[in-house]
Protein backbone atom coordinates (compact mmCIF):
# COMPACT_ATOMS: atom_id res chain seq x y z
CA UNK A 1 0.00 0.00 0.00
CA UNK A 2 1.32 3.74 -0.29
CA UNK A 3 1.81 5.54 2.58
CA UNK A 4 1.43 8.67 1.02
CA UNK A 5 -1.92 7.57 -0.26
CA UNK A 6 -3.73 6.70 2.87
CA UNK A 7 -1.98 10.12 4.47
CA UNK A 8 -3.92 11.79 1.26
CA UNK A 9 -6.50 9.85 2.65
CA UNK A 10 -7.04 10.56 6.12
CA UNK A 11 -5.85 14.53 5.62
CA UNK A 12 -9.61 14.62 3.58
CA UNK A 13 -11.99 16.50 5.74
CA UNK A 14 -14.58 14.92 6.53
CA UNK A 15 -17.05 17.57 5.40
CA UNK A 16 -15.92 15.90 1.68
CA UNK A 17 -16.67 12.82 2.30
CA UNK A 18 -20.26 14.10 3.03
CA UNK A 19 -20.46 16.12 0.04
CA UNK A 20 -19.36 12.25 -1.81
CA UNK A 21 -21.86 10.74 -0.54
CA UNK A 22 -22.69 8.21 2.51
CA UNK A 23 -23.67 10.86 4.66
CA UNK A 24 -26.01 12.42 2.59
CA UNK A 25 -29.59 11.22 4.41
CA UNK A 26 -30.87 10.78 1.02
CA UNK A 27 -32.19 7.88 -0.60
CA UNK A 28 -33.44 6.59 -4.25
CA UNK A 29 -37.12 5.84 -4.89
CA UNK A 30 -40.58 7.59 -3.71
CA UNK A 31 -40.36 8.46 -0.53
CA UNK A 32 -42.93 6.27 0.97
CA UNK A 33 -46.79 4.64 0.04
CA UNK A 34 -49.79 5.85 1.65
CA UNK A 35 -50.74 2.23 1.54
CA UNK A 36 -51.24 1.14 5.30
CA UNK A 37 -48.46 -0.45 6.87
CA UNK A 38 -48.59 -4.12 7.20
CA UNK A 39 -47.37 -5.17 10.14
CA UNK A 40 -47.08 -8.50 9.65
CA UNK A 41 -43.30 -8.29 7.95
CA UNK A 42 -41.97 -8.00 11.19
CA UNK A 43 -42.26 -11.34 12.04
CA UNK A 44 -43.16 -13.02 14.89
CA UNK A 45 -41.60 -12.10 18.30
CA UNK A 46 -39.18 -13.45 19.30
CA UNK A 47 -37.83 -10.64 22.46
CA UNK A 48 -34.59 -10.37 23.54
CA UNK A 49 -33.36 -11.16 26.98
CA UNK A 50 -30.77 -10.83 30.02
CA UNK A 51 -28.45 -7.93 30.38
CA UNK A 52 -28.74 -5.47 27.63
CA UNK A 53 -25.52 -4.69 25.24
CA UNK A 54 -25.28 -1.01 25.35
CA UNK A 55 -24.14 0.90 22.19
CA UNK A 56 -23.09 4.75 22.22
CA UNK A 57 -25.42 6.78 19.13
CA UNK A 58 -24.82 10.03 18.62
CA UNK A 59 -26.94 12.60 15.81
CA UNK A 60 -27.23 16.08 15.19
CA UNK A 61 -30.32 16.31 18.14
CA UNK A 62 -33.59 18.38 17.19
CA UNK A 63 -31.47 22.04 17.46
CA UNK A 64 -29.16 21.45 14.98
CA UNK A 65 -29.98 23.50 11.53
CA UNK A 66 -30.05 19.86 9.93
CA UNK A 67 -32.51 17.73 11.84
CA UNK A 68 -33.63 14.53 10.20
CA UNK A 69 -34.98 12.60 12.55
CA UNK A 70 -32.21 10.10 13.06
CA UNK A 71 -32.70 9.11 16.56
CA UNK A 72 -36.39 8.11 16.27
CA UNK A 73 -35.81 5.91 13.47
CA UNK A 74 -32.86 4.02 15.54
CA UNK A 75 -35.01 3.61 19.06
CA UNK A 76 -37.71 2.41 16.32
CA UNK A 77 -35.06 -0.12 14.31
CA UNK A 78 -33.89 -0.99 18.38
CA UNK A 79 -36.92 -1.82 19.40
CA UNK A 80 -37.60 -3.92 16.53
CA UNK A 81 -34.75 -5.94 16.60
CA UNK A 82 -34.79 -6.76 20.43
CA UNK A 83 -39.12 -7.99 19.99
CA UNK A 84 -38.31 -9.22 16.62
CA UNK A 85 -35.38 -10.61 16.11
CA UNK A 86 -33.85 -11.34 19.69
CA UNK A 87 -31.92 -8.42 20.00
CA UNK A 88 -27.95 -9.89 19.86
CA UNK A 89 -27.45 -13.51 20.36
CA UNK A 90 -30.65 -13.32 22.82
CA UNK A 91 -29.70 -10.32 24.29
CA UNK A 92 -31.58 -6.99 24.13
CA UNK A 93 -29.92 -4.01 22.91
CA UNK A 94 -29.61 -0.45 24.87
CA UNK A 95 -28.40 2.81 23.18
CA UNK A 96 -26.88 5.43 25.13
CA UNK A 97 -27.68 8.36 23.26
CA UNK A 98 -25.99 11.52 22.83
CA UNK A 99 -27.09 14.58 20.34
CA UNK A 100 -23.69 17.13 19.12
CA UNK A 101 -26.15 19.51 16.95
CA UNK A 102 -23.39 19.21 14.48
CA UNK A 103 -20.81 20.85 16.76
CA UNK A 104 -17.29 19.67 17.38
CA UNK A 105 -16.61 20.92 20.99
CA UNK A 106 -20.34 18.59 21.49
CA UNK A 107 -19.21 15.60 19.46
CA UNK A 108 -15.98 15.48 21.66
CA UNK A 109 -18.39 15.17 24.59
CA UNK A 110 -20.43 12.44 23.19
CA UNK A 111 -17.36 10.49 22.47
CA UNK A 112 -15.92 10.91 25.91
CA UNK A 113 -19.14 10.42 27.55
CA UNK A 114 -18.93 7.17 25.49
CA UNK A 115 -15.81 5.54 26.35
CA UNK A 116 -16.55 6.36 30.19
CA UNK A 117 -20.03 4.29 29.91
CA UNK A 118 -20.42 0.53 29.74
CA UNK A 119 -21.45 0.87 25.96
CA UNK A 120 -18.96 -1.77 23.81
CA UNK A 121 -19.44 -0.30 20.36
CA UNK A 122 -20.52 3.55 18.90
CA UNK A 123 -22.59 3.15 16.25
CA UNK A 124 -23.65 5.81 14.00
CA UNK A 125 -25.66 6.80 10.47
CA UNK A 126 -25.07 9.66 8.47
CA UNK A 127 -23.14 11.95 10.76
CA UNK A 128 -20.81 14.57 9.96
CA UNK A 129 -19.05 14.38 12.71
CA UNK A 130 -17.35 10.80 12.85
CA UNK A 131 -13.19 11.94 12.29
CA UNK A 132 -13.85 13.54 15.77
CA UNK A 133 -15.85 10.34 17.35
CA UNK A 134 -13.29 8.33 15.73
CA UNK A 135 -10.24 10.40 17.02
CA UNK A 136 -11.02 9.63 20.72
CA UNK A 137 -12.75 6.01 20.59
CA UNK A 138 -9.59 4.56 18.74
CA UNK A 139 -7.09 5.00 21.32
CA UNK A 140 -9.64 4.20 23.90
CA UNK A 141 -9.93 0.61 22.19
CA UNK A 142 -13.64 1.12 21.73
CA UNK A 143 -15.29 0.13 18.39
CA UNK A 144 -16.96 2.55 16.28
CA UNK A 145 -19.34 1.38 13.78
CA UNK A 146 -20.24 3.76 11.16
CA UNK A 147 -22.21 3.51 8.12
CA UNK A 148 -20.13 6.54 6.45
CA UNK A 149 -17.04 8.61 7.72
CA UNK A 150 -14.50 11.12 7.66
CA UNK A 151 -10.92 10.56 6.70
CA UNK A 152 -9.22 9.73 9.84
CA UNK A 153 -12.59 7.14 10.37
CA UNK A 154 -10.97 5.66 7.53
CA UNK A 155 -7.50 4.57 8.63
CA UNK A 156 -7.60 4.76 12.38
CA UNK A 157 -7.81 1.20 14.60
CA UNK A 158 -10.95 -0.03 15.97
CA UNK A 159 -13.19 2.21 13.13
CA UNK A 160 -15.45 0.22 10.69
CA UNK A 161 -17.21 2.13 8.12
CA UNK A 162 -19.64 0.07 5.92
CA UNK A 163 -19.15 2.14 2.64
CA UNK A 164 -17.37 3.70 0.49
CA UNK A 165 -17.79 7.94 1.20
CA UNK A 166 -15.49 8.53 -1.94
CA UNK A 167 -18.01 6.35 -4.09
CA UNK A 168 -20.18 9.16 -5.55
CA UNK A 169 -17.20 12.01 -5.54
CA UNK A 170 -14.76 9.46 -7.58
CA UNK A 171 -15.54 5.79 -7.17
CA UNK A 172 -18.90 5.36 -9.60
CA UNK A 173 -18.65 7.73 -12.35
CA UNK A 174 -14.71 6.31 -13.00
CA UNK A 175 -15.79 2.64 -12.72
CA UNK A 176 -19.02 3.48 -14.72
CA UNK A 177 -16.58 5.16 -17.40
CA UNK A 178 -14.35 1.88 -17.37
CA UNK A 179 -17.40 -0.07 -18.21
CA UNK A 180 -18.74 1.87 -21.10
CA UNK A 181 -15.00 2.76 -22.32
CA UNK A 182 -15.32 6.39 -21.78
CA UNK A 183 -12.03 8.05 -21.96
CA UNK A 184 -12.62 11.88 -20.83
CA UNK A 185 -14.96 13.02 -17.77
CA UNK A 186 -16.34 16.32 -17.56
CA UNK A 187 -16.68 16.72 -13.42
CA UNK A 188 -18.78 19.97 -12.66
CA UNK A 189 -18.23 20.94 -9.03
CA UNK A 190 -18.91 23.13 -6.38
CA UNK A 191 -15.92 25.21 -6.12
CA UNK A 192 -14.98 24.49 -2.65
CA UNK A 193 -12.17 22.57 -1.13
CA UNK A 194 -13.72 19.77 0.66
CA UNK A 195 -15.04 18.99 -2.84
CA UNK A 196 -12.14 19.83 -4.89
CA UNK A 197 -9.10 18.56 -2.80
CA UNK A 198 -10.79 14.79 -2.95
CA UNK A 199 -10.89 15.23 -6.42
CA UNK A 200 -7.10 16.43 -7.17
CA UNK A 201 -5.72 14.34 -4.74
CA UNK A 202 -7.69 11.06 -5.06
CA UNK A 203 -9.34 11.42 -8.66
CA UNK A 204 -6.25 10.66 -10.91
CA UNK A 205 -6.19 7.21 -9.25
CA UNK A 206 -9.44 6.06 -9.47
CA UNK A 207 -9.93 7.34 -13.10
CA UNK A 208 -6.12 6.56 -14.14
CA UNK A 209 -7.17 2.93 -12.75
CA UNK A 210 -10.14 3.06 -15.48
CA UNK A 211 -8.78 4.35 -18.63
CA UNK A 212 -10.11 7.84 -18.27
CA UNK A 213 -9.22 11.41 -17.55
CA UNK A 214 -11.15 13.93 -15.26
CA UNK A 215 -11.57 17.44 -16.27
CA UNK A 216 -12.60 19.52 -12.97
CA UNK A 217 -14.35 22.13 -13.35
CA UNK A 218 -14.67 24.06 -10.44
CA UNK A 219 -17.70 26.73 -10.24
CA UNK A 220 -18.68 29.08 -7.49
CA UNK A 221 -21.78 28.19 -5.58
CA UNK A 222 -24.74 30.31 -6.40
CA UNK A 223 -23.88 30.84 -9.77
CA UNK A 224 -27.10 31.21 -11.89
CA UNK A 225 -25.87 30.56 -15.23
CA UNK A 226 -23.62 27.85 -16.02
CA UNK A 227 -23.54 28.54 -19.84
CA UNK A 228 -19.91 29.53 -20.05
CA UNK A 229 -18.37 26.85 -18.07
CA UNK A 230 -20.93 23.67 -19.56
CA UNK A 231 -19.54 25.41 -23.21
CA UNK A 232 -16.17 25.39 -22.18
CA UNK A 233 -16.05 21.54 -21.20
CA UNK A 234 -17.74 21.09 -24.39
CA UNK A 235 -14.98 22.13 -26.65
CA UNK A 236 -12.64 19.09 -25.02
CA UNK A 237 -15.26 16.95 -25.74
CA UNK A 238 -15.67 14.80 -22.92
CA UNK A 239 -17.58 11.64 -23.49
CA UNK A 240 -19.68 12.48 -19.94
CA UNK A 241 -20.64 14.57 -17.26
CA UNK A 242 -20.51 14.37 -13.58
CA UNK A 243 -21.90 17.06 -11.46
CA UNK A 244 -22.02 17.50 -7.63
CA UNK A 245 -23.39 20.16 -5.82
CA UNK A 246 -26.53 20.62 -4.06
CA UNK A 247 -30.07 21.36 -5.88
CA UNK A 248 -29.90 24.38 -7.13
CA UNK A 249 -26.28 23.80 -8.35
CA UNK A 250 -27.21 20.45 -10.48
CA UNK A 251 -30.36 22.53 -11.68
CA UNK A 252 -28.51 25.28 -13.00
CA UNK A 253 -25.88 22.97 -14.81
CA UNK A 254 -28.86 21.13 -16.11
CA UNK A 255 -30.35 23.71 -17.85
CA UNK A 256 -27.13 24.79 -19.35
CA UNK A 257 -26.61 21.55 -21.16
CA UNK A 258 -29.93 21.06 -22.19
CA UNK A 259 -29.52 24.64 -23.98
CA UNK A 260 -26.45 23.83 -25.23
CA UNK A 261 -28.13 20.85 -26.45
CA UNK A 262 -25.57 18.60 -25.08
CA UNK A 263 -25.85 14.76 -25.89
CA UNK A 264 -23.58 12.99 -23.42
CA UNK A 265 -24.48 11.05 -20.04
CA UNK A 266 -24.50 13.01 -17.03
CA UNK A 267 -23.86 11.68 -13.84
CA UNK A 268 -24.78 12.77 -10.19
CA UNK A 269 -25.39 12.24 -6.55
CA UNK A 270 -28.76 11.61 -4.91
CA UNK A 271 -28.30 15.67 -2.80
CA UNK A 272 -28.25 16.79 -6.15
CA UNK A 273 -31.98 15.47 -7.04
CA UNK A 274 -34.70 17.80 -6.04
CA UNK A 275 -38.14 17.03 -6.07
CA UNK A 276 -40.86 17.44 -9.09
CA UNK A 277 -41.42 21.09 -8.43
CA UNK A 278 -37.60 21.35 -9.14
CA UNK A 279 -38.11 18.79 -12.15
CA UNK A 280 -41.07 21.10 -13.78
CA UNK A 281 -38.30 23.94 -13.90
CA UNK A 282 -35.46 21.70 -16.22
CA UNK A 283 -36.58 21.38 -19.59
CA UNK A 284 -37.07 17.51 -19.76
CA UNK A 285 -36.55 17.68 -15.70
CA UNK A 286 -34.52 14.86 -14.79
CA UNK A 287 -34.94 12.07 -17.16
CA UNK A 288 -32.43 9.51 -17.93
CA UNK A 289 -29.73 11.52 -15.33
CA UNK A 290 -27.44 8.69 -13.78
CA UNK A 291 -28.05 9.08 -9.59
CA UNK A 292 -25.08 7.64 -7.36
CA UNK A 293 -27.70 6.18 -4.71
CA UNK A 294 -27.25 5.47 -1.32
CA UNK A 295 -30.29 3.15 -0.24
CA UNK A 296 -33.35 2.15 -2.13
CA UNK A 297 -36.58 2.98 -0.58
CA UNK A 298 -39.22 1.58 -3.34
CA UNK A 299 -42.77 0.80 -1.63
CA UNK A 300 -43.30 -2.39 -3.33
CA UNK A 301 -39.56 -3.68 -2.04
CA UNK A 302 -40.11 -6.27 0.81
CA UNK A 303 -37.14 -4.68 2.51
CA UNK A 304 -38.98 -0.98 2.04
CA UNK A 305 -42.40 -2.35 3.57
CA UNK A 306 -39.87 -3.61 6.27
CA UNK A 307 -38.49 -0.63 7.03
CA UNK A 308 -41.73 1.24 7.02
CA UNK A 309 -43.32 -1.26 9.75
CA UNK A 310 -40.08 -1.00 12.16
CA UNK A 311 -40.51 2.99 11.78
CA UNK A 312 -44.67 3.31 11.79
CA UNK A 313 -45.54 4.86 14.90
CA UNK A 314 -42.06 6.40 15.73
CA UNK A 315 -42.44 9.77 15.91
CA UNK A 316 -40.62 10.45 12.50
CA UNK A 317 -42.42 12.44 9.72
CA UNK A 318 -39.68 11.91 6.64
CA UNK A 319 -38.55 8.19 8.16
CA UNK A 320 -37.04 7.55 4.30
CA UNK A 321 -34.47 10.80 5.10
CA UNK A 322 -33.43 9.43 8.17
CA UNK A 323 -32.71 5.49 6.91
CA UNK A 324 -29.17 5.62 7.70
CA UNK A 325 -29.58 4.34 11.77
CA UNK A 326 -31.91 1.66 10.63
CA UNK A 327 -28.88 0.59 7.80
CA UNK A 328 -26.12 0.57 10.41
CA UNK A 329 -28.01 -0.81 13.49
CA UNK A 330 -28.84 -3.80 11.22
CA UNK A 331 -26.08 -3.79 10.16
CA UNK A 332 -23.53 -4.29 13.54
CA UNK A 333 -26.48 -6.28 14.17
CA UNK A 334 -25.85 -9.04 11.64
CA UNK A 335 -21.96 -8.65 12.04
CA UNK A 336 -22.50 -9.32 15.59
CA UNK A 337 -24.95 -12.22 15.58
CA UNK A 338 -23.38 -15.14 16.49
CA UNK A 339 -20.77 -14.29 18.52
CA UNK A 340 -19.55 -16.66 21.27
CA UNK A 341 -18.30 -15.60 24.61
CA UNK A 342 -18.36 -12.15 26.50
CA UNK A 343 -18.99 -9.25 24.12
CA UNK A 344 -16.83 -6.32 25.47
CA UNK A 345 -14.83 -3.75 23.83
CA UNK A 346 -12.13 -6.12 22.74
CA UNK A 347 -14.35 -9.42 21.10
CA UNK A 348 -16.41 -6.95 19.06
CA UNK A 349 -13.49 -5.07 18.04
CA UNK A 350 -11.96 -8.28 17.17
CA UNK A 351 -15.30 -9.69 15.23
CA UNK A 352 -16.28 -6.64 13.35
CA UNK A 353 -11.91 -6.89 12.08
CA UNK A 354 -12.43 -10.14 10.53
CA UNK A 355 -15.65 -10.71 9.45
CA UNK A 356 -16.40 -14.56 8.14
CA UNK A 357 -18.24 -13.77 5.67
CA UNK A 358 -20.33 -11.08 3.65
CA UNK A 359 -23.65 -9.53 5.29
CA UNK A 360 -26.41 -7.82 3.27
CA UNK A 361 -26.29 -3.96 3.27
CA UNK A 362 -30.03 -3.18 4.66
CA UNK A 363 -32.10 -1.25 2.24
CA UNK A 364 -29.48 -1.42 -0.78
CA UNK A 365 -30.24 -4.27 -3.38
CA UNK A 366 -27.79 -6.63 -3.91
CA UNK A 367 -24.68 -5.19 -1.64
CA UNK A 368 -22.83 -6.63 0.50
CA UNK A 369 -20.43 -5.64 3.73
CA UNK A 370 -17.37 -7.13 5.50
CA UNK A 371 -15.25 -6.11 7.47
CA UNK A 372 -11.39 -7.00 7.66
CA UNK A 373 -11.64 -7.76 4.13
CA UNK A 374 -10.11 -4.27 3.21
CA UNK A 375 -11.39 -3.60 -0.15
CA UNK A 376 -10.19 -0.21 -0.39
CA UNK A 377 -6.04 -0.74 0.19
CA UNK A 378 -5.83 2.63 1.59
CA UNK A 379 -9.06 3.31 3.96
CA UNK A 380 -8.57 -0.17 5.40
CA UNK A 381 -11.79 0.51 7.21
CA UNK A 382 -13.73 0.26 4.24
CA UNK A 383 -15.97 -2.92 4.83
CA UNK A 384 -16.97 -2.77 1.31
CA UNK A 385 -16.41 -2.33 -2.33
CA UNK A 386 -20.11 -1.95 -3.89
CA UNK A 387 -21.92 1.04 -4.39
CA UNK A 388 -25.34 1.61 -6.28
CA UNK A 389 -26.34 3.70 -9.23
CA UNK A 390 -29.29 4.32 -10.64
CA UNK A 391 -31.46 6.32 -13.48
CA UNK A 392 -34.01 9.09 -12.86
CA UNK A 393 -37.14 9.78 -14.40
CA UNK A 394 -38.53 13.20 -15.61
CA UNK A 395 -39.72 13.87 -11.73
CA UNK A 396 -36.44 13.13 -9.95
CA UNK A 397 -37.60 9.39 -8.81
CA UNK A 398 -34.50 7.38 -8.88
CA UNK A 399 -35.45 3.64 -10.28
CA UNK A 400 -33.25 0.94 -11.99
CA UNK A 401 -31.36 0.86 -9.36
CA UNK A 402 -27.88 -1.37 -9.81
CA UNK A 403 -24.79 -2.61 -7.55
CA UNK A 404 -21.66 -1.62 -9.59
CA UNK A 405 -18.18 -2.50 -8.24
CA UNK A 406 -15.60 -0.04 -7.48
CA UNK A 407 -13.01 -1.29 -5.65
CA UNK A 408 -10.90 -2.10 -8.52
CA UNK A 409 -10.84 2.11 -9.48
CA UNK A 410 -9.29 2.58 -6.19
CA UNK A 411 -6.53 -0.38 -6.28
CA UNK A 412 -3.33 1.35 -5.19
CA UNK A 413 -0.11 0.14 -7.14
CA UNK A 414 1.00 -3.54 -6.88
CA UNK A 415 -2.66 -3.99 -5.45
Amino acid sequence: MSFSLRKRWAALPCAALAVALLASGCSSGDSGSSAPIDKSVLGPENKATGAPIKLGFVTTGPRAPVHTEELEVAKATVAYVNTHLGGINGRPIELITCEDEIQVSLARNCANKFVQSDAVAVVTGDYGNSDTIATITSPSAMPYFALAGGGQAMVLPNTYVMGNPLNGLIGVPAAYAKQKGYKKIAVLTVDSPVAVEPLTKLGPLAFGNAGAQADVVAIPLGTADMTPQIQAALEKKPDMFHLLGDVSFCAAAIKAMRTLNATQPVMTVNQCVGDSDIASQIPGGYQDLLVVANSVVDPASKETKLFEAVVDGSGAKMPDTAAAPYMAILGLRSALEGMTGEVTRATVAARLGSMAKPEPLPLTPASTFQCGTKPISFGPNICSGNALLGKAEEDGSVVDVKTIDTAAVFATPGR
